[in-house]
């Protein structure tokens, strides 16, 4: 996909999508221009509020209780690590061991460990360890890789 960007001076900002086929990928460019993405329930302080998905750097399930980790704050929401990726998987959120999920768009560094498991930097400062059971996944996911891709002997 090619991205073009032209900064104005003046007039009203405009966002101009032009595609061959509807996808995915472009509805969600679409509903992210639109400002209609959904937004994640959580609870910070005894207050309810709204979060964006990609303001959530990981998720985390402790004792059965799903806590969002944001750059600055971390907020409990009511979705589990399952539903969190069917739901935002196209927009980063990857689980990447049994009780997390981390959003690969808000990595900053990736480093191989033994054991064939990747140590990921988030955007905070957190380390956050992706299991190897993970690990080849979110390899192919970074290469972009098809999906469906064939086992390697």
């Amino acid at each position: 996909m090619k991205l073009t960007m032209n900064k104005i001076s003046q007039g009203d900002d405009e966002v101009i999508i032009r595609y061959r086929e509807m996808n995915k990928q472009i509805e969600m460019i679409a509903a992210l221009a639109e400002g209609k993405t959904s937004k994640i329930s959580a609870r910070y302080n005894d207050e309810m509020i709204l979060l964006s998905p990609e303001a959530i750097l990981y998720l985390e399930s402790v004792d059965g209780v799903t806590w969002a980790y944001l750059s600055d704050k971390v907020c409990r929401i009511y979705e589990s690590l399952e539903k969190a990726v069917l739901a935002w998987g196209e927009r980063g959120f990857f689980r990447c061991s049994k009780s997390m999920v981390i959003n690969i768009y808000r990595i900053s560094t990736l480093k191989s460990e033994s054991g064939n498991r990747i140590l990921a930097l988030m955007e905070n400062g957190e380390k956050v360890m992706i299991s190897r059971r993970y690990a080849r996944e979110l390899r192919r996911i970074l290469k972009g890789g098809p999906e469906n891709e064939e086992e390697q002997p």
